[in-house]
């Protein structure tokens, strides 16, 4: 039995979405329980009308626990209601989980943006997610799945952390069950933080975060404001047949071979490094640069195709 957990605070504007792709799936999930944290947009009314349970929530890791609590599926899925998950999303999802006898888990993601550098961010972050998930698992908050029975040997999520709370918890579940990064399936997710806050200075916070994590310092305080439930709608919230009918006018042309789907497929449950990074061709439409080209012109290509990619946003967006 699944229960999806959704923590909200003013989610109006995403939560519909979310709930609508959980309605359609091939696999449907035995309950959706919304933990929200006050809302006055009307985001408990919402998910009352698409039949989900609500209770009293908080910020991410309360409301995660406070619906954990509530649940009685066997397994929890965890997700922010700013993702858009496919049709076949928790079917695929299940299935690998049980080929491979994990007991927590995440997923590769994709974001819900047509913007060439937006996919680079996140398949940079991909390969990040697979790399590390051995060593020191890492895991968005936005998509965590979990045997019940761990999340409450382990107490849940920390509520003390301000930041990195979904990393927390699935460094302390690997440590008594088995962790892996889910390569079947991808979760669509939104840019609106990027949007909002701008590459470069979210990008520095991410970096300050992630030096914490490494440290083993817990952040219970932050030098900068990092807010929950408070991001005005995006530009383009999207869903996944939106994203479906953008995609060949806007995705970068990888070779068919290291394509980033055919790397992170390829890379799956192995250990060991990365393989080398793919080369970079021209845009959708447009034909392969010719092997004649200076190494400055692709430099300069690379660059007008976004530049250096950050991670997207972890935990409480």
């Amino acid at each position: 039995m699944v229960s999806v957990i959704i923590p909200t605070l003013n989610e109006a504007a995403y939560l519909p979405q979310l709930l609508e792709a959980l309605a359609r799936q091939t696999q449907p999930p035995e309950e959706v329980i919304v933990a929200d944290a006050g809302s006055e947009d009307g985001t408990p009314e919402i998910a009352r009308a698409w039949g989900a349970r609500v209770v009293p929530g908080g910020r991410p890791a309360v409301g995660r626990n406070a619906g954990a609590r509530a649940a009685r599926g066997t397994w929890l899925v965890f997700l922010d209601a700013d993702v858009v998950p496919r049709p076949d999303f928790l079917e695929k999802a299940m299935r690998e989980i049980e080929a491979r006898r994990l007991d927590v888990a995440t997923c590769l993601m994709e974001p819900l943006s047509p913007r060439p550098t937006d996919r680079v961010f996140h398949e940079v972050a991909n390969g990040y997610l697979l790399a590390l998930q051995w060593i020191s698992p890492r895991a968005p908050g936005f998509c965590i799945l979990v045997r019940r029975a761990l999340h409450e040997a382990i107490g849940g999520f920390d509520e003390t952390l301000l930041l990195a709370e979904d990393h927390d918890y699935v460094r302390r579940a690997a440590r008594h069950g088995r962790f892996g990064v889910l390569t079947s399936v991808r979760i669509p997710v939104s840019t609106r933080r990027v949007e909002e806050e701008g590459v470069f200075p979210l990008l520095l916070k991410y970096l300050w975060a992630e030096a914490h994590v490494w440290a083993g310092r817990p952040i219970r305080s932050l030098p900068f404001d990092y807010a929950f439930g408070h991001h005005h709608p995006s530009s383009r919230p999207g869903g996944y047949a939106e994203r479906e009918g953008e995609r060949k006018g806007t995705w970068l042309a990888w070779p068919p071979v290291l394509h980033p789907r055919s790397v992170m497929r390829r890379i799956g449950s192995r250990s060991g490094p990365l393989p080398v990074p793919w080369r970079w061709r021209l845009l959708s439409g447009d034909r392969p640069l010719p092997a004649s080209r200076s190494k400055a012109h692709e430099g300069r290509l690379e660059s007008a195709a976004g530049g250096r990619p950050s991670p997207p946003s972890s935990g409480d967006r």
